[in-house]
């Protein structure tokens, strides 16, 4: 309840390496895709059969080549297939959705829809059904306007010999959601390297180091 917290401000230790700083993640959404199969004898399938598997391949294949997080950077969104699993009578397809934009996020959910719509239509039958479900959005809407928390904490690494790295994040903190409660809340470095993947890491200097900028921005809080 961000009201107890009784705060102005407040800020996540969730990030990266050693000064790294965000304010502009995603807007993201996740999306699932269930599909209904007709499912015979493959010897008298001819004109009955359809492989829920094969149109879920087809599904995939209809999203833009390139918008995926392998072939995207930056601030360039994407659409994610993280889990398929299925049979030639049901499948199960889910995705996140990412874009740092509102607009081009919006588009793309309409698009994944949109997909969906044109192969029930194909089909003549509702096979395809889609569900999409916001996450969080871009809490750099919420602080653009004011961007305070931003600069006390560049100064604060700054002040401890730590050289800011300000990026649009290619992902999202829980800052995201408590900003648009109210509370503005941007993402300091917390030391992780190889995030979610088997070589996962953490370097204990550089933990030590965002204790030291978590100190010195409430001291610099505290002159204000």
């Amino acid at each position: 309840d961000v009201k107890d917290f009784g705060a102005d401000v407040s800020f996540t230790v969730d990030g990266g390496p050693l000064g790294d700083m965000n304010s502009s993640p995603f807007n993201a959404a996740d999306a699932k895709v269930s599909i209904k199969g007709t499912d015979v004898h493959p010897a008298e399938a001819k004109g009955v059969m359809v492989n829920a598997i094969q149109v879920g391949m087809d599904f995939h294949g209809a999203l833009p080549d390139f918008d995926r997080p392998e072939k995207t950077e930056d601030r360039e969104g994407f659409f994610h297939i993280y889990d398929f699993k299925g049979s030639v009578d049901h499948t199960e397809m889910a995705y996140i959705i990412r874009d740092h934009d509102r607009d081009r996020f919006e588009a793309r959910k309409r698009l994944f829809q949109g997909i969906a719509d044109q192969m029930n239509t194909d089909f003549g039958e509702d096979r395809i059904k889609v569900t999409i479900k916001d996450q969080y959005y871009n809490m750099g809407e919420i602080i653009e306007k004011d961007p305070t928390p931003v600069k006390i904490a560049e100064q604060a690494m700054k002040n401890v010999d730590v050289k800011p790295h300000i990026f649009p994040v290619r992902g999202g903190t829980d800052g995201s959601k408590i900003s648009y409660m109210g509370l503005p809340t941007p993402n300091i470095f917390a030391g992780g390297e190889n995030m979610h993947g088997r070589f996962e890491y953490v370097s204990e200097q550089t933990m030590v180091k965002a204790v030291d900028v978590i100190l010195e921005i409430a001291k610099l809080y505290a002159e204000k």
